[in-house]
């Protein structure tokens, strides 16, 4: 049976996958990769190619889990078949961006309750900060991560690589999901990143930031499915 490897963002767990993972449980051996324990990138994407069943893999990914992806798919293309990333991207850090993440982390440790109070509503779309229930789900989650992974997982994203120095060479399809109101990787970006594959399908989800898979979990998982049935299903992806 495929391997189904579902890599979770920053601060997040398989949660993040949860609808995913259930919609396609007897179709695949769904595997949950561990991000919460590695001081790079690289290191996490090892890990989780060390500890997932041996065989052929689809990966689906978001946000900080796209990076852990692409390594994956850098280090072992051999056994991808497919590969979702959502809101995603590519570029290494900028030196800008070690000093707002550094204040990030000092925020969290100072109060990790506060923190995610603050982080959740700059990640979901307009109409999806009416949804306490979601926010407060979201909120627990990152609370559940803690200071010391989230102060790992961001010093692992600033020495984080370039991946377009190699996703040229990925030959296999390449799905990528984007939030209609997602400022971070928002879609212009995202169109410009899908051309840097060689096989790249871009979706756009509406009603979602850049948390999709949490505030559009229903419409994910219809465009995984989609992409499954059209992209993989006559590649000899569903072999034993």
């Amino acid at each position: 049976m495929l391997n189904l490897v579902l890599v979770p963002g920053i601060m997040s767990d398989k949660r993040t996958w949860a609808a995913l993972a259930a919609s396609l449980a007897k179709q695949f051996r769904v595997w949950d990769a561990d991000t919460t324990k590695d001081q790079t990138i690289e290191a996490m994407a090892q890990r989780a190619l060390a500890e997932m069943p041996a065989g052929d893999m689809i990966i689906v990914a978001h946000s900080m889990g796209t990076r852990v992806a692409m390594e994956m798919g850098r280090l072992a293309g051999d056994r991808v078949v497919g590969m979702v990333l959502s809101n995603g991207a590519h570029a290494a850090a900028s030196a800008a961006e070690w000093p707002k993440r550094q204040a990030r982390i000092d925020e969290a440790n100072a109060d990790m309750a506060a923190y995610a109070a603050g982080w959740v509503p700059t990640v979901v779309s307009a109409e999806n900060l009416e949804r306490t229930e979601l926010l407060a789900q979201v909120r627990q989650m990152v609370m559940d991560c803690g200071p010391e992974i989230h102060a790992r997982q961001n010093r692992a994203l600033l020495t984080r690589p370039d991946a377009a120095t190699y996703v040229g060479e990925f030959d296999f399809p390449v799905l990528l999901i984007i939030g209609e109101q997602d400022h971070l990787a928002p879609e212009a970006a995202q169109r410009d990143f899908a051309h840097l594959f060689q096989r790249a399908e871009v979706v756009v989800v509406a009603g979602a930031g850049h948390l999709t898979p949490f505030e559009q979990p229903d419409a994910v998982v219809r465009v995984v499915n989609d992409w499954i049935e059209g992209s993989l299903a006559g590649a000899d992806a569903f072999g034993s």
